[in-house]
């Protein structure tokens, strides 16, 4: 089957490029206390005094005398009061080639760079940002914005980004197989800013300085930090997976069965993490937790199990016990922790129980085996 492309994924590694800028800026030494990160307020990225508008490009570009990021902040630039910002950067991907109009732009004075741009012959893409910016506007307004406005060209991408925040000074006292997961997290705390406030997205940094010390102490602890897995981060709809089809024989309600799957493929997804930080000690860790909590649903069945006749199986007495043994493991059983690992989450647990019966080592259900 053909694969098509996404045209949404290069729009959104935009935003996500955004981000990164705005947290790196959260880490640099340079920013002070009781300063305030704003995002989308003066460019994409504004730290009080410094505007930054961030362009991403997913391939290799370059941003040419024609190229509508240049004139498009320009155009924006005339139409917003810039004055209190002492500097405004176009930052971006793409290179610049030589002899361009942008070439050495940051040495140019501000006159130097007006003629240049003035002596530029606009292509039809974007006549219209030359026409609002060069001819149809004053240059004795213009002149004082291109002396703030400079250029960083040949910026890293959002993955090579990703990678350098992870080696960020502050970030450098972590581990590094738990740096990826750190830098997760502040990525998660700067997006939930915006959640928090819509119409001021901004990072004020005593609050970030104090929340981050706080959240990501818990990577330099002598145990492992537990990767918890949002509900959000999987998909809980009817699958075919043996333990579901047990509840649905059982009759448990959807809602019930939803819960179940979510709790499973997130203890899957946790159980993967936790390999990648540890993968020959953590393994054996793993196997014996997952004996030791089918230990302990088989001694709670074995106890229903002594309730019932062997002339009972399969009638509503042993479905209700099923399910009084369902409930009972899943929603009463105290959290059994992984050894070694800080704050499992008992999500872990249940799903586990769920992975036992999908592997055949558990069942919910009564059979005259369990009567002997």
């Amino acid at each position: 089957m053909k694969t098509h492309s996404n045209q949404a994924t290069p729009k959104y590694l935009g935003y996500v490029y955004q981000v990164l800028i705005a947290i790196e800026q959260c880490l640099d030494p340079k920013t002070k206390k009781n300063q305030t990160i704003w995002i989308e307020c003066y460019g994409d990225v504004y730290d009080g005094s410094i505007g930054t508008e961030v362009k991403h490009h997913v391939d290799q570009s370059y941003l040419t005398d024609n190229s509508p990021d240049f004139w498009k902040t320009l155009k924006n630039l005339i139409t917003e009061d810039i004055s209190g910002i002492e500097e405004f950067v176009l930052h971006t991907t793409a290179d610049i080639k030589p002899n361009s109009i942008y070439d050495g732009w940051d040495d140019l004075t501000k006159t130097k760079k007006y003629k240049r741009l003035k002596d530029h012959v606009p292509a039809e893409t974007v006549a219209d940002f030359y026409d609002k910016t060069i001819t149809n506007f004053p240059r004795k307004n213009l002149l004082p914005i291109l002396d703030k406005l400079t250029i960083k060209s040949s910026q890293l991408s959002v993955k090579e980004k990703w990678e350098e925040l992870k080696e960020n000074r502050l970030l450098t006292y972590i581990p590094k197989e738990f740096r990826e997961d750190a830098l997760d997290w502040i990525y998660g705390y700067v997006n939930k800013r915006a959640i928090e406030d819509c119409r001021y997205w901004r990072i004020k940094i005593n609050d970030f300085d104090s929340d981050r010390q706080i959240s990501l102490n818990k990577f330099t602890d002598d145990q492992i930090p537990f990767p918890a897995i949002n509900k959000e981060k999987v998909d809980s709809i009817d699958r075919d997976f043996r333990f579901v089809n047990e509840m649905k024989k059982l009759e448990f309600r959807n809602s019930r069965v939803e819960r179940a799957i979510s709790d499973f493929l997130r203890a899957g997804q946790s159980r993967i993490k936790l390999l990648s930080y540890e993968p020959t000690t953590l393994a054996e860790t793993l196997d014996e937790y997952d004996a030791t909590i089918l230990e302990c649903v088989e001694s709670k069945k074995d106890y229903w199990a002594e309730q019932l006749e062997t002339n009972e199986i399969g009638s509503e007495k042993a479905v209700k016990f099923s399910k009084d043994l369902y409930n009972e493991s899943i929603n009463k059983q105290e959290l059994i922790k992984i050894p070694d690992v800080k704050d499992t989450s008992l999500y872990y647990q249940k799903g586990r129980m769920h992975h036992n019966v999908n592997e055949k080592l558990f069942s919910w259900e009564f059979i005259g085996e369990d009567l002997k």
